[in-house]
């Protein structure tokens, strides 16, 4: 006869089978072999000094009047206040399970003092990649640090792409997940980063929805610099919702990203085209570098100027190319008749 810790034991241990099961059953397989996740903090080799100097001193340089701007490619920003504190946006990465090969790369392991992602998809929420004092994902509210007031304002994700890339039916019936609200996944939930710094609002709009509700729109006045996630094939937003949404938001500048970087993202991943055609539809400057430095001063004069960093990013990018050979006139060798070795002496057959 079985003891009563034993049959207690077993109860659990059953108990624990199916609740797996109902994950399982809930989830599908992807979420089963994703195994366990945790914060990776316990291995950096940094620590939160820069952060407590920005608190009680209000930043961690002398101010220099110019906040600095570097693409690392897909949606990801490093944004640098004039006191010098280091915000990312947006890190990128292959999504664990079925999420799919979309880079050729690994997202480089950065120092920053925050780390902010705006939703839960693969390509903008690597924040094991940063080396940062803070993480904050999906946020809403505002919080401020030195010279330097981020407010997240939260909505949707783009649930239906101007394309057939994955619309709601095509993303209910391959996973079960349903992507427009009411009742969407967390993974369809965006929130829209509103950056303030050195006297300029800087807005990233995630993969957020083309049109959000009036109230969304009345928190987001005035910008002067849109990170606006615009390709040319109209991956989130297309050349036109670009447009609109730039002229709505009133911004002075535009960055477009989330379009396709030969040599960073994998072909046919979802995304073919870059962004050319919507620069080209607006006053804009082809960037030849991956970092720009900006002021109210310098920028105060432009209206929806599109500042397009192309294929320029901090991320190092490697290219396939066919390998070349000199052509050369090289001798050839004597056409040697080396069987003739085994020829019999009377000079016949064997």
């Amino acid at each position: 006869m079985q003891s009563k810790h034993i049959v207690a034991k077993q109860a659990e241990a059953n108990a624990e089978k199916e609740n797996i099961q109902q994950q399982e059953d809930k989830w599908g397989f992807e979420q089963a072999i994703i195994g366990p996740v945790g914060s990776l903090g316990f291995m950096q080799l940094s620590n939160n000094d820069r952060v407590i100097a920005a608190q009680k001193f209000g930043g961690v340089r002398e101010d220099t009047g110019e906040v600095e701007i570097s693409f690392y490619g897909m949606c990801a920003f490093k944004i640098t206040s004039p006191k010098g504190l280091e915000i990312v946006v947006d890190p990128w990465r292959n999504a664990p399970g079925f999420g799919g090969y979309w880079f050729l790369v690994d997202f480089p392991v950065t120092k920053c003092d925050i780390g902010l992602s705006t939703h839960a998809h693969g390509d903008h929420d690597a924040v094991h990649r940063l080396d940062a004092a803070m993480i904050m994902e999906r946020m809403g509210g505002s919080f401020e640090l030195g010279d330097v007031k981020i407010t997240g304002i939260l909505d949707k994700h783009m649930c239906e792409p101007q394309n057939d890339l994955y619309t709601s039916e095509m993303m209910m019936q391959l996973f079960g997940k349903k992507t427009t609200p009411p009742n969407e996944t967390m993974e369809w939930c965006n929130t829209i980063f509103l950056i303030e710094v050195g006297g300029l609002r800087i807005l990233h709009w995630g993969d957020n929805r083309q049109n959000p509700p009036k109230d969304t729109w009345e928190m987001m006045k005035d910008i002067d610099i849109a990170l606006l996630p615009v390709s040319d094939d109209g991956h989130i937003l297309t050349p036109r919702w670009g447009k609109e949404i730039a002229e709505k938001l009133n911004a002075k500048v535009i960055i477009p990203h989330h379009y396709y970087i030969e040599g960073l993202n994998a072909p046919n991943a979802g995304w073919e085209l870059s962004a050319e055609q919507f620069t080209r539809m607006l006053d804009h400057t082809f960037l030849e570098t991956h970092t720009i430095k900006l002021s109210p001063k310098k920028i105060k004069n432009y209206k929806q100027h599109v500042m397009y960093f192309g294929e320029h990013t901090v991320t190092k990018i490697y290219k396939w190319q066919a390998p070349t050979y000199e052509v050369k006139n090289v001798p050839l060798p004597d056409p040697v008749k080396a069987w003739e070795r085994f020829k019999p002496k009377n000079g016949k057959k064997y």
